[in-house]
């Protein structure tokens, strides 16, 4: 009997994955994208080929300073002292110089340009590198003592509740929680799509007299995490192939990814993995109790996967707290709170089995509510149910359900 139920839940899953998940649309939109990244990367690579050109700065008074300090630098300096005020006033608005440069004392400068520029930035770095030179032969300062009493103090991190993660480990941590999220939001529309036009459609009858609404939501949840989690993988091998062309054009990324630590690769993977699943079976389970997508006030629950994100931030101030510590382990929170936690301090090694084996049963428990959500909610029609009856459905299954008033199963 459990073979045959096996089988049909995976007939459901296989044909709710074939409904959502196009290979030729996904392909066209790949093409379509490495087409405009193409033509992107030839515009960019045209238009940052001319933004890169050396700007050419007159300087019309040099203060204090040696002219032969303004040298071998990004900006093209010229003497703007042998041309008269008008000739200088020429060639600036024939644009053949970018800016003019006035240095009044060596605690002030002007510059003279059309608009603001990014290599202005870089200019106030000459300055301030020119005044510190005029500044020590001023005053007779040894350059490498003045160097000496500026230089920075070196600080080793030892931290004694585990070994330091690496910067690797935490664009991994990110990334995991952003797939998840993608994943869990890509799911949420899709059953919204099939489940509340199935409902407004009328056929649940034909169906649940066919399979168990168990069976049924079962193959749901599996097929829609499906097809979250290869548009996923998806995008993921595009990245893995964007990543492929940078080593190629000589960005060491190999060294990069060499530091991930294998174990966080498997933990997070394991968390969104779960995760996905734990929140499309809560998500299917208010999408069968919404009649109309459009004027629902429940769709706001989409919304519930951005929280555990949003504490995950607060492990920046102390991962260490009792309350971080509770929230990687509690299931709703632990597929960001956990992965954040572990790269940013120690964790013992029972932490990440123990938010495993928790989110891992949140998720089994959140499908059987679901079932029980779906067999009654499916077959009423009408006013939506309160959370009052939702929950008697959870607690006692459909038969509760068919029998709250102001929902009436279809005649």
């Amino acid at each position: 009997m459990k073979s045959n139920i096996w089988k049909i839940t995976w007939s459901v899953t296989v044909w709710e994955f074939n409904r959502f998940f196009k290979w030729m649309d996904l392909v066209k939109g790949a093409l379509l994208f490495a087409g405009f990244a193409v033509v992107g990367g030839v515009i960019g690579a045209w238009a940052s080929g001319q933004a890169i050109q050396p700007p050419k700065v007159a300087v019309a008074d040099f203060g204090p300073f040696n002219p032969d300090r303004f040298e071998d630098s990004f900006i093209q300096f010229q003497d703007g002292t042998v041309f008269s005020p008008d000739s200088l006033e020429s060639l600036y608005q024939e644009e053949a110089i970018d800016g003019i440069l006035t240095i009044s004392d060596v605690n002030e400068a002007s510059i003279r340009v059309n608009s603001d520029r990014v290599w202005i930035l870089q200019l106030e770095q000459i300055l301030n590198s020119v005044r510190v030179d005029y500044k020590l032969e001023l005053f007779d300062l040894d350059p490498v003592l003045f160097d000496e009493l500026t230089a920075g103090m070196t600080l080793a991190k030892d931290f004694e509740t585990g070994e330091v993660s690496t910067l690797p480990d935490k664009i991994l941590a990110g990334v995991a929680i952003f797939l998840l999220v993608m994943a869990v939001f890509m799911g949420f529309a899709y059953q919204f799509t099939a489940i509340t036009s199935e409902k407004q459609q009328r056929i649940t009858e034909q169906v649940l007299s066919a399979i168990s609404p168990q069976t049924w939501i079962d193959g749901k949840i599996l097929g829609i995490t499906g097809v979250g989690l290869a548009y996923v993988a998806f995008y993921s091998v595009i990245g893995l192939l964007g990543m492929v062309v940078f080593i190629y054009l000589g960005v060491p990324l190999q060294e990069t990814i060499a530091l991930v630590n294998p174990l966080f690769l498997i933990t997070f993977l394991m968390l969104a993995l779960i995760g996905t699943l734990m929140w499309n079976a809560f998500l299917a389970g208010i999408a069968a109790t919404i009649d109309d997508p459009n004027t629902s006030t429940k769709s706001g629950f989409m919304m519930m996967p951005l929280l555990p994100v949003s504490l995950a931030f607060l492990t920046l101030a102390n991962p260490d707290t009792v309350a971080m510590k509770i929230l990687g382990l509690f299931p709703i929170t632990s597929y960001a709170v956990m992965p954040a936690r572990m790269v940013l301090t120690g964790v013992a090694w029972w932490e990440p089995v123990v938010a495993l084996i928790l989110i891992a049963m949140t998720a089994w428990l959140f499908r059987i509510l679901a079932g029980r959500i779906f067999a009654a909610g499916m077959m009423m029609y009408g006013k939506e149910p309160d959370w009052k009856q939702m929950l008697r459905w959870m607690a006692k299954g459909t038969e509760t359900g068919q029998t709250d008033s102001g929902n009436q199963p279809n005649a």
